[in-house]
């Protein structure tokens, strides 16, 4: 064989290793980010008005909520209260804990929390909840609610006079 061809031969293999250790390399950082038992942790603190937990924008029926009032920030407490209540339940089994926790969470969360296992929760009493902070519109809030182990925080949504959870992460 000649020396070019040699060469090109040469370099075609060594392309397709540099190929394959990169495509190994994205493939176990893909998994390492989907191993994660929790969503992902917010980047911006999450009261702050323009906070990655408030970049949620309001639907049209969530738009017609009026505004923001004693009661309806109650109601929010109240639900993210007994969500946290649901979700620090890594005693029962996973169905039951998804069962519980299932009337409180939006459509969109019910499909992200099937994935999540609740035996990796270290949370088991709620001790205390803060006052919910309104988000871009009345319809959408944040509240802080704090465990015997780590603080959660719970993104709310509002359609139809219910507030629903969108997300919850661990506030540390």
């Amino acid at each position: 064989m000649n020396q070019g061809m040699h060469r090109t031969t040469h370099h075609a293999r060594e392309h397709s290793r540099r190929r394959a250790a990169t495509a190994g390399l994205a493939l176990a950082l893909a998994g390492a980010l989907l191993a994660g038992c929790t969503p992902a942790e917010p980047e911006d603190t999450p009261g702050e008005e323009n906070g990655i937990m408030h970049d949620i924008h309001a639907s049209p029926e969530q738009s017609a909520v009026e505004g923001w009032s004693p009661q309806i920030a109650q109601e929010a407490s109240d639900v993210a209260t007994n969500a946290a209540t649901a979700y620090a339940r890594p005693d029962l089994e996973q169905s039951q804990w998804l069962a519980g926790l299932r009337p409180y969470l939006s459509a969109d969360a019910q499909r992200t929390f099937q994935n999540v296992s609740n035996l990796n929760i270290t949370a088991t009493t709620v001790t205390s909840t803060e006052d919910p902070v309104k988000g871009r519109s009345p319809a959408i809030a944040t509240v802080s609610v704090h465990t015997n182990t780590d603080s959660l925080d719970f993104l709310l949504s509002r359609a139809d006079g219910e507030w629903v959870v969108e997300k919850i992460t661990s506030a540390k």
